[in-house]
């Protein structure tokens, strides 16, 4: 299990690793664990960057790699030898029975962080006077200390920033001229905590151990990204939710290793909320004396984050020296934009581009649906336009007979009040003074 580690001594190599091979032998030349025994589900989000870098005067070929935890790790890609120093500091042990946690955790002392990794009473949201009130009333019932807190029994832990990053999969990009890494982050709070299985062979069993991890005990979700499965019976006949189980659907994977009683028991204890005892011949699915509770993002009462802004960011790094460039807010909701809180940022999934025209392109955007180029030197808005939903991929730049294009695929699913579908739209570039005065859409 991702969150509760006593069935895995030690520091679990080769998980969450940054691995050189030989390509040719297939040899390992080296690696670098980011995290040790991984208990917070903060696997590399996606894949490495290969760059040159001036470093101590001279040109050094090295690869970049983005984490969830906000941070950038720089490495000489031919020995594995960090650009910049690596700590290995000492982080809270478990004190979950039967867990051992590393005691010691890598983190890079440049460049800074991209995203906050601490919540505390001053970063909570001030949206209104009633979501900061409730959100101190929340947070004072959480365990917050920053990175690498094991989860505990009973009491929600926070992880800031969110399981889903900081970075995510839509990945960073590069200007292979300056040296300088582009990356968006998600910059909300989520929490998470462990409970002890009862061990019981019920149908609320196997539902907590085999979608409670996602869907939480009270199958609330954590929407748009996990659906709320309350209410599933009203929306799915049986049949469509055991095909669902078993052959999985979109991110969700299947479950094939559940018995025709137990999948049949589990059908009906998410119809029906009955959990019926299995027989005693089904075997038990509770191998693991604690499971995760659930997925929970730390939203206020009206669904928005329950911290203080940005809640996504876009970032400039120069790899050169470990500085920032710049860092902006990426993202509204448009109907707290319309009320002028505006530049809230938002989580936003795919990535950026970098072109040589001195352009950082992006999508990403959860809520707004906008499309966006921004002067890479300077972080500037130059352009934007609305998409038929929301892009959450990362962009592609190509040249036809001189002509230069940017497409992206737009397809939504990440704000349930908008509707989603699947296009692709790709736009024309026109230059002006060396940088983007417009694009039309084709």
């Amino acid at each position: 299990m991702d969150f509760y580690g006593a069935d895995r001594v030690g520091d679990d190599l080769f998980a969450d690793c940054l691995l050189a091979l030989n390509a040719q032998t297939g040899e390992r030349v080296w690696h670098f664990q980011e995290v040790r025994h991984d208990i917070w589900d903060r696997d590399l989000p996606a894949p490495p960057l290969l760059l040159t870098v001036k470093h101590e005067g001279k040109d050094v070929e090295a690869v970049a790699q983005t984490t969830k935890q906000g941070f950038v790790y720089l490495f000489d890609r031919s020995n594995g030898q960090p650009l910049f120093p690596v700590e290995y500091r000492k982080f809270p042990s478990s004190t979950v029975p039967g867990e051992v946690a590393a005691a010691e955790q890598p983190v890079p002392t440049r460049p800074p962080p991209y995203a906050r990794l601490r919540l505390s009473e001053d970063g909570l949201t001030t949206r209104t006077a009633q979501a900061h009130e409730w959100a101190l009333e929340q947070f004072h019932k959480f365990r917050s200390e920053g990175q690498f807190v094991p989860f505990s029994v009973g009491k929600d832990t926070v992880i800031f920033p969110g399981f889903d990053g900081g970075a995510e999969w839509g990945g960073p990009a590069v200007d292979r001229e300056t040296a300088i890494l582009y990356v968006n982050a998600n910059d909300v709070a989520w929490t998470g905590a462990l409970a002890e299985n009862t061990g019981e062979n019920t149908a609320k069993a196997i539902y907590l151990s085999q979608c409670g991890v996602c869907h939480g005990e009270r199958m609330t979700g954590s929407p748009p990204a996990i659906p709320s499965l309350a209410g599933v019976g009203d929306r799915l006949r049986p049949q469509q939710l055991v095909a669902t189980i078993k052959n999985g659907k979109g991110r969700m994977p299947g479950f094939p290793n559940l018995t025709d009683d137990q999948m049949f028991a589990l059908v009906d204890y998410l119809t029906s909320g009955e959990s019926k005892e299995l027989p005693a011949s089904e075997p038990s699915l509770l191998a693991m004396k604690y499971r995760f509770t659930g997925y929970k993002k730390f939203q206020d009462q009206d669904g928005y984050p329950a911290i203080a802004p940005p809640w996504g960011t876009l970032n400039a790094i120069n790899l050169n020296t470990g500085d920032f460039v710049w860092k902006i807010p990426l993202g509204e909701y448009p109907e707290l934009a319309a009320k002028g809180q505006g530049k809230t940022g938002t989580e936003n999934y795919g990535g950026p581009i970098a072109t040589a025209g001195g352009l950082v392109f992006i999508g990403a955007t959860n809520f707004d649906r906008k499309f966006r180029a921004f002067d890479k030197a300077t972080g500037e808005l130059l352009w934007e336009t609305s998409l038929p939903f929301s892009g959450n991929a990362t962009p592609i730049t190509y040249e036809v007979d001189g002509r230069q294009f940017v497409v992206i695929a737009a397809g939504g699913g990440k704000d349930p009040r908008s509707a989603s579908g699947g296009v692709y739209v790709a736009f024309a570039l026109s230059a002006k003074d060396g940088k983007s005065a417009s694009a039309r859409e084709h």
